[in-house]
């Protein structure tokens, strides 16, 4: 056995765990029942470019780029049976989209990394000249009103509300 020699003890920082947050229960926010997101095609082309315009053209509606990349436009509309205790009022008889939703991983307790959220045309068209110029060059030239040609875009689309959609 080897003798024992004076070895200076060196405090070691051990990492502090946090707990992690207490999961919001359905009935606590029900915005999964507050709108419609329905999978668009990504504006590759001026058609598609200008579909997302048209989409965001109308009051309540937004599109949304998830963190894989998936285009969607959000209608925002509140279910027919969601009551004003946030319950679902055909919860036994639900449809199956309704049934596959998890408050585990919904948009309230699970956020999305790297979504986009545009709800201005300015928004898209700012978002458009920056990632995709000779798209958008070819969709300013014949298919953006003049009123939006005047305004100066700066990209500003944001995560959506601390929230990741569910398709519904």
């Amino acid at each position: 056995m080897l003798p024992a020699r004076n070895m200076t003890r060196v405090p070691l920082p051990l990492p502090v765990l946090r707990s992690a947050a207490p999961l919001v229960e359905c009935t606590e926010c029900a915005l999964c029942c507050t709108y419609v997101a329905v999978g668009i095609n990504p504006p590759t082309t001026p058609r598609l470019a200008t579909d997302v315009l048209w989409y965001l053209y109308h009051e309540h509606i937004y599109v949304y780029v998830d963190e894989d990349g998936e285009w969607s436009v959000v209608f925002e509309t509140r279910c027919r049976n969601l009551g004003s205790d946030r319950r679902c009022a055909v919860y036994a008889d639900r449809p199956h989209i309704c049934r596959g939703f998890d408050n585990r991983s919904c948009e309230v307790n699970a956020p999305a990394q790297g979504d986009l959220t545009f709800r201005e045309p300015a928004e898209f068209l700012a978002w458009l000249e920056q990632r995709r110029p000779r798209l958008f060059a070819r969709v300013e030239q014949g298919f953006v009103p003049s009123g939006l040609r005047s305004q100066p875009r700066t990209p500003r689309a944001v995560g959506r509300r601390g929230a990741r959609r569910g398709r519904t």
